[in-house]
């Protein structure tokens, strides 16, 4: 799949990136819009070196496939997903079990973010949107 990276020179490149695959708990997302933050902008002011992994964590899409813990009728639902914290979060350690999944002390390792076609999140971290909401309204659910 196509996704954009920060190339360490100021600049945002668009190249291959290999396409996600759903493990147990997890729901693949077919990226509709992802929000530009202010984070994304400081985060390169005075970085030299490209990143690895598209970035973007303002993100509205299709579900399109779910791993084998997950119900299948999610598949299809248009969705914001929590992608920093509960879209991360082992859903088991003390500070899930509060509800602040962004302290989770096991998360996964975040394969990349919303500038690509596809993301990958725990399927507990997206959140179904109405029919009447715009893509774009749906990514700055977050």
């Amino acid at each position: 799949m196509e996704a954009a990276f920060y190339d360490g020179n100021g600049q945002m490149i668009i190249q291959q990136h290999p396409d996600p695959v759903a493990a147990e708990g997890d729901a693949i997302i077919q990226v509709k819009a992802t929000g530009i933050c202010g984070s994304d902008l400081l985060m390169n002011n005075d970085k030299e070196e490209a990143d690895e992994l598209p970035a973007g964590h303002e993100v509205t899409g299709i579900i399109v496939d779910v791993g084998a813990a997950v119900d299948r009728e999610i598949v299809g639902k248009r969705v914001a997903i929590e992608t920093i914290g509960q879209g991360l979060a082992c859903s088991t350690c003390w500070y899930c079990r509060m509800g602040q999944y962004r302290q989770c002390q096991n998360k996964v390792q975040a394969e990349g973010g919303g500038f690509a076609e596809y993301i990958k999140r725990k399927a507990i971290g997206c959140y179904e949107i109405s029919e009447s909401m715009t893509w774009d309204e749906g990514a700055l659910v977050e």
